[in-house]
């Protein structure tokens, strides 16, 4: 169950409202860009801290930004993440939990606030319980969906190599395979003949294999293809 009755993020950006209003700070919505050469000293504080430096230092511009979830993008974002895993657009789990979530649509799901004081950046970030746990949620069903196309993918894989390993047999049993001068173009103009449905890379691969068990069969190696 959802806890709507406490927003940490709400709750930071009307403190900080306050406080600037209290310190005579100027309020500006905006993020901070910085920069990653370490120019620009920074810290990391907790809200109760930033509410604290804020009163006791009142800086001249304290930056804020807070956003506003929208679930509906945020759904979306996910199924683009789905498509380009491979998977189903729209799985029941991520139904669900587009339900789960729809009282929080329109909430403020996160807020940072930024201020200089003595050439130090400091920033203080809030976000709603329920929005860690939207989250935490999208992730696990993005996490599933990639374990899934993975395991998949290896099936597919093994499938394939097995065709592969039947037609190579098919190959090399062929009373052609090993007539006249033989040569590997050759032996894949007979694969081409005998597997039209195949394309030229799964050819090469046929005539490949085939050729490593006929090198196996004349070695004395017994062959139990099928």
């Amino acid at each position: 169950e959802l806890n709507m009755a406490v927003n940490e993020a709400a709750r930071l950006g009307s403190a900080i409202k306050d406080a600037a209003l209290a310190s005579q700070s100027v309020l500006v919505e905006a993020t901070v860009q910085t920069r990653d050469d370490g120019y620009c000293p920074a810290v990391i504080l907790s809200s109760e801290d930033a509410l604290r430096v804020i009163s006791t230092h009142a800086p001249r511009i304290i930056y804020l930004v807070e956003r506003v979830f929208e679930l509906a993008g945020e759904i979306e974002a996910a199924r683009d993440e789905l498509d380009d895993i491979g998977v189903e657009r729209s799985p029941d789990h991520l139904k669900a939990t587009q339900r789960r979530f729809a009282a929080c649509d329109g909430q403020i799901g996160a807020t940072i606030a930024s201020f200089m004081i003595d050439g130090v950046l400091h920033t203080a970030v809030s976000t709603a319980s329920w929005h860690d746990e939207f989250g935490d949620a999208v992730e696990a069903i993005l996490e599933n969906a990639r374990e899934s196309a993975s395991a998949g993918q290896i099936s597919k894989n093994l499938e394939n190599a097995k065709a592969i390993e039947r037609m190579a047999f098919v190959l090399v049993k062929h009373p052609s395979f090993n007539h006249g001068r033989v040569s590997f173009d050759k032996r894949m103009a007979l694969a081409e003949i005998l597997f039209q449905d195949c394309d030229p890379h799964t050819l090469s691969e046929i005539t490949r294999r085939a050729e490593n068990l006929f090198w196996l069969e004349q070695s004395g190696v017994k062959l139990d293809g099928t």
